[in-house]
């Protein structure tokens, strides 16, 4: 299972962090390509609790919360229809937490992945993919920071003037 991971500190306390974290139906407001959210089934927090992503008009993802820790964090299993969830990938699952650290809140998340097609596919992962994942995984968490934070859709124009403060070192 290969892993990338990205974390940011957070301007809020627990409660208000996990209060956005746990409602599904927002992600739109924070990963980039996101254009719809669709819940399968009636649940929406919770083990079990199915969505369906609708990625830049093209791709179609389910969701599935496999660990919910309250007020802690989440794990989805990414999947398409119960398939793999890219022709590469034999699974995909993201990792959603909320950690304390020297007196602060921060987010931290992760996405772990198993590449399929044997020697190719971790030929694939090196060059291409886990820079790929760790990119998407970057713009996702700082975009999540940015609404979070404000309560407000994170925009190319919010991520770009975050992006630059950051490596200005603000």
């Amino acid at each position: 299972m290969q892993t990338v991971s990205a974390e940011l500190p957070l301007d809020l306390d627990r409660a208000a962090a996990w209060e956005r974290m746990r409602d599904l139906s927002v992600a739109n407001n924070y990963v980039p390509g996101l254009s719809t959210i669709t819940f399968v089934g009636p649940r929406r927090e919770g083990v079990g609790t199915h969505r369906r992503v609708r990625m830049y008009g093209l791709m179609t993802l389910d969701e599935t919360v496999i660990e919910w820790r309250e007020g802690a964090g989440l794990t989805l299993q990414l999947s398409r229809g119960g398939k793999r969830p890219m022709p590469v990938l034999r699974e995909q699952f993201f990792d959603y937490a909320l950690e304390e650290r020297d007196g602060g809140m921060w987010l931290v998340n992760t996405m772990r992945y198993e590449t399929g097609l044997g020697a190719l596919g971790a030929l694939i992962d090196r060059l291409v993919l886990r820079r790929v994942m760790a990119r998407q995984l970057d713009h996702i968490t700082l975009a999540q920071k940015l609404y979070y934070e404000s309560g407000r859709r994170a925009t190319p124009e919010m991520l770009k003037a975050a992006e630059s403060r950051l490596a200005a070192g603000e």
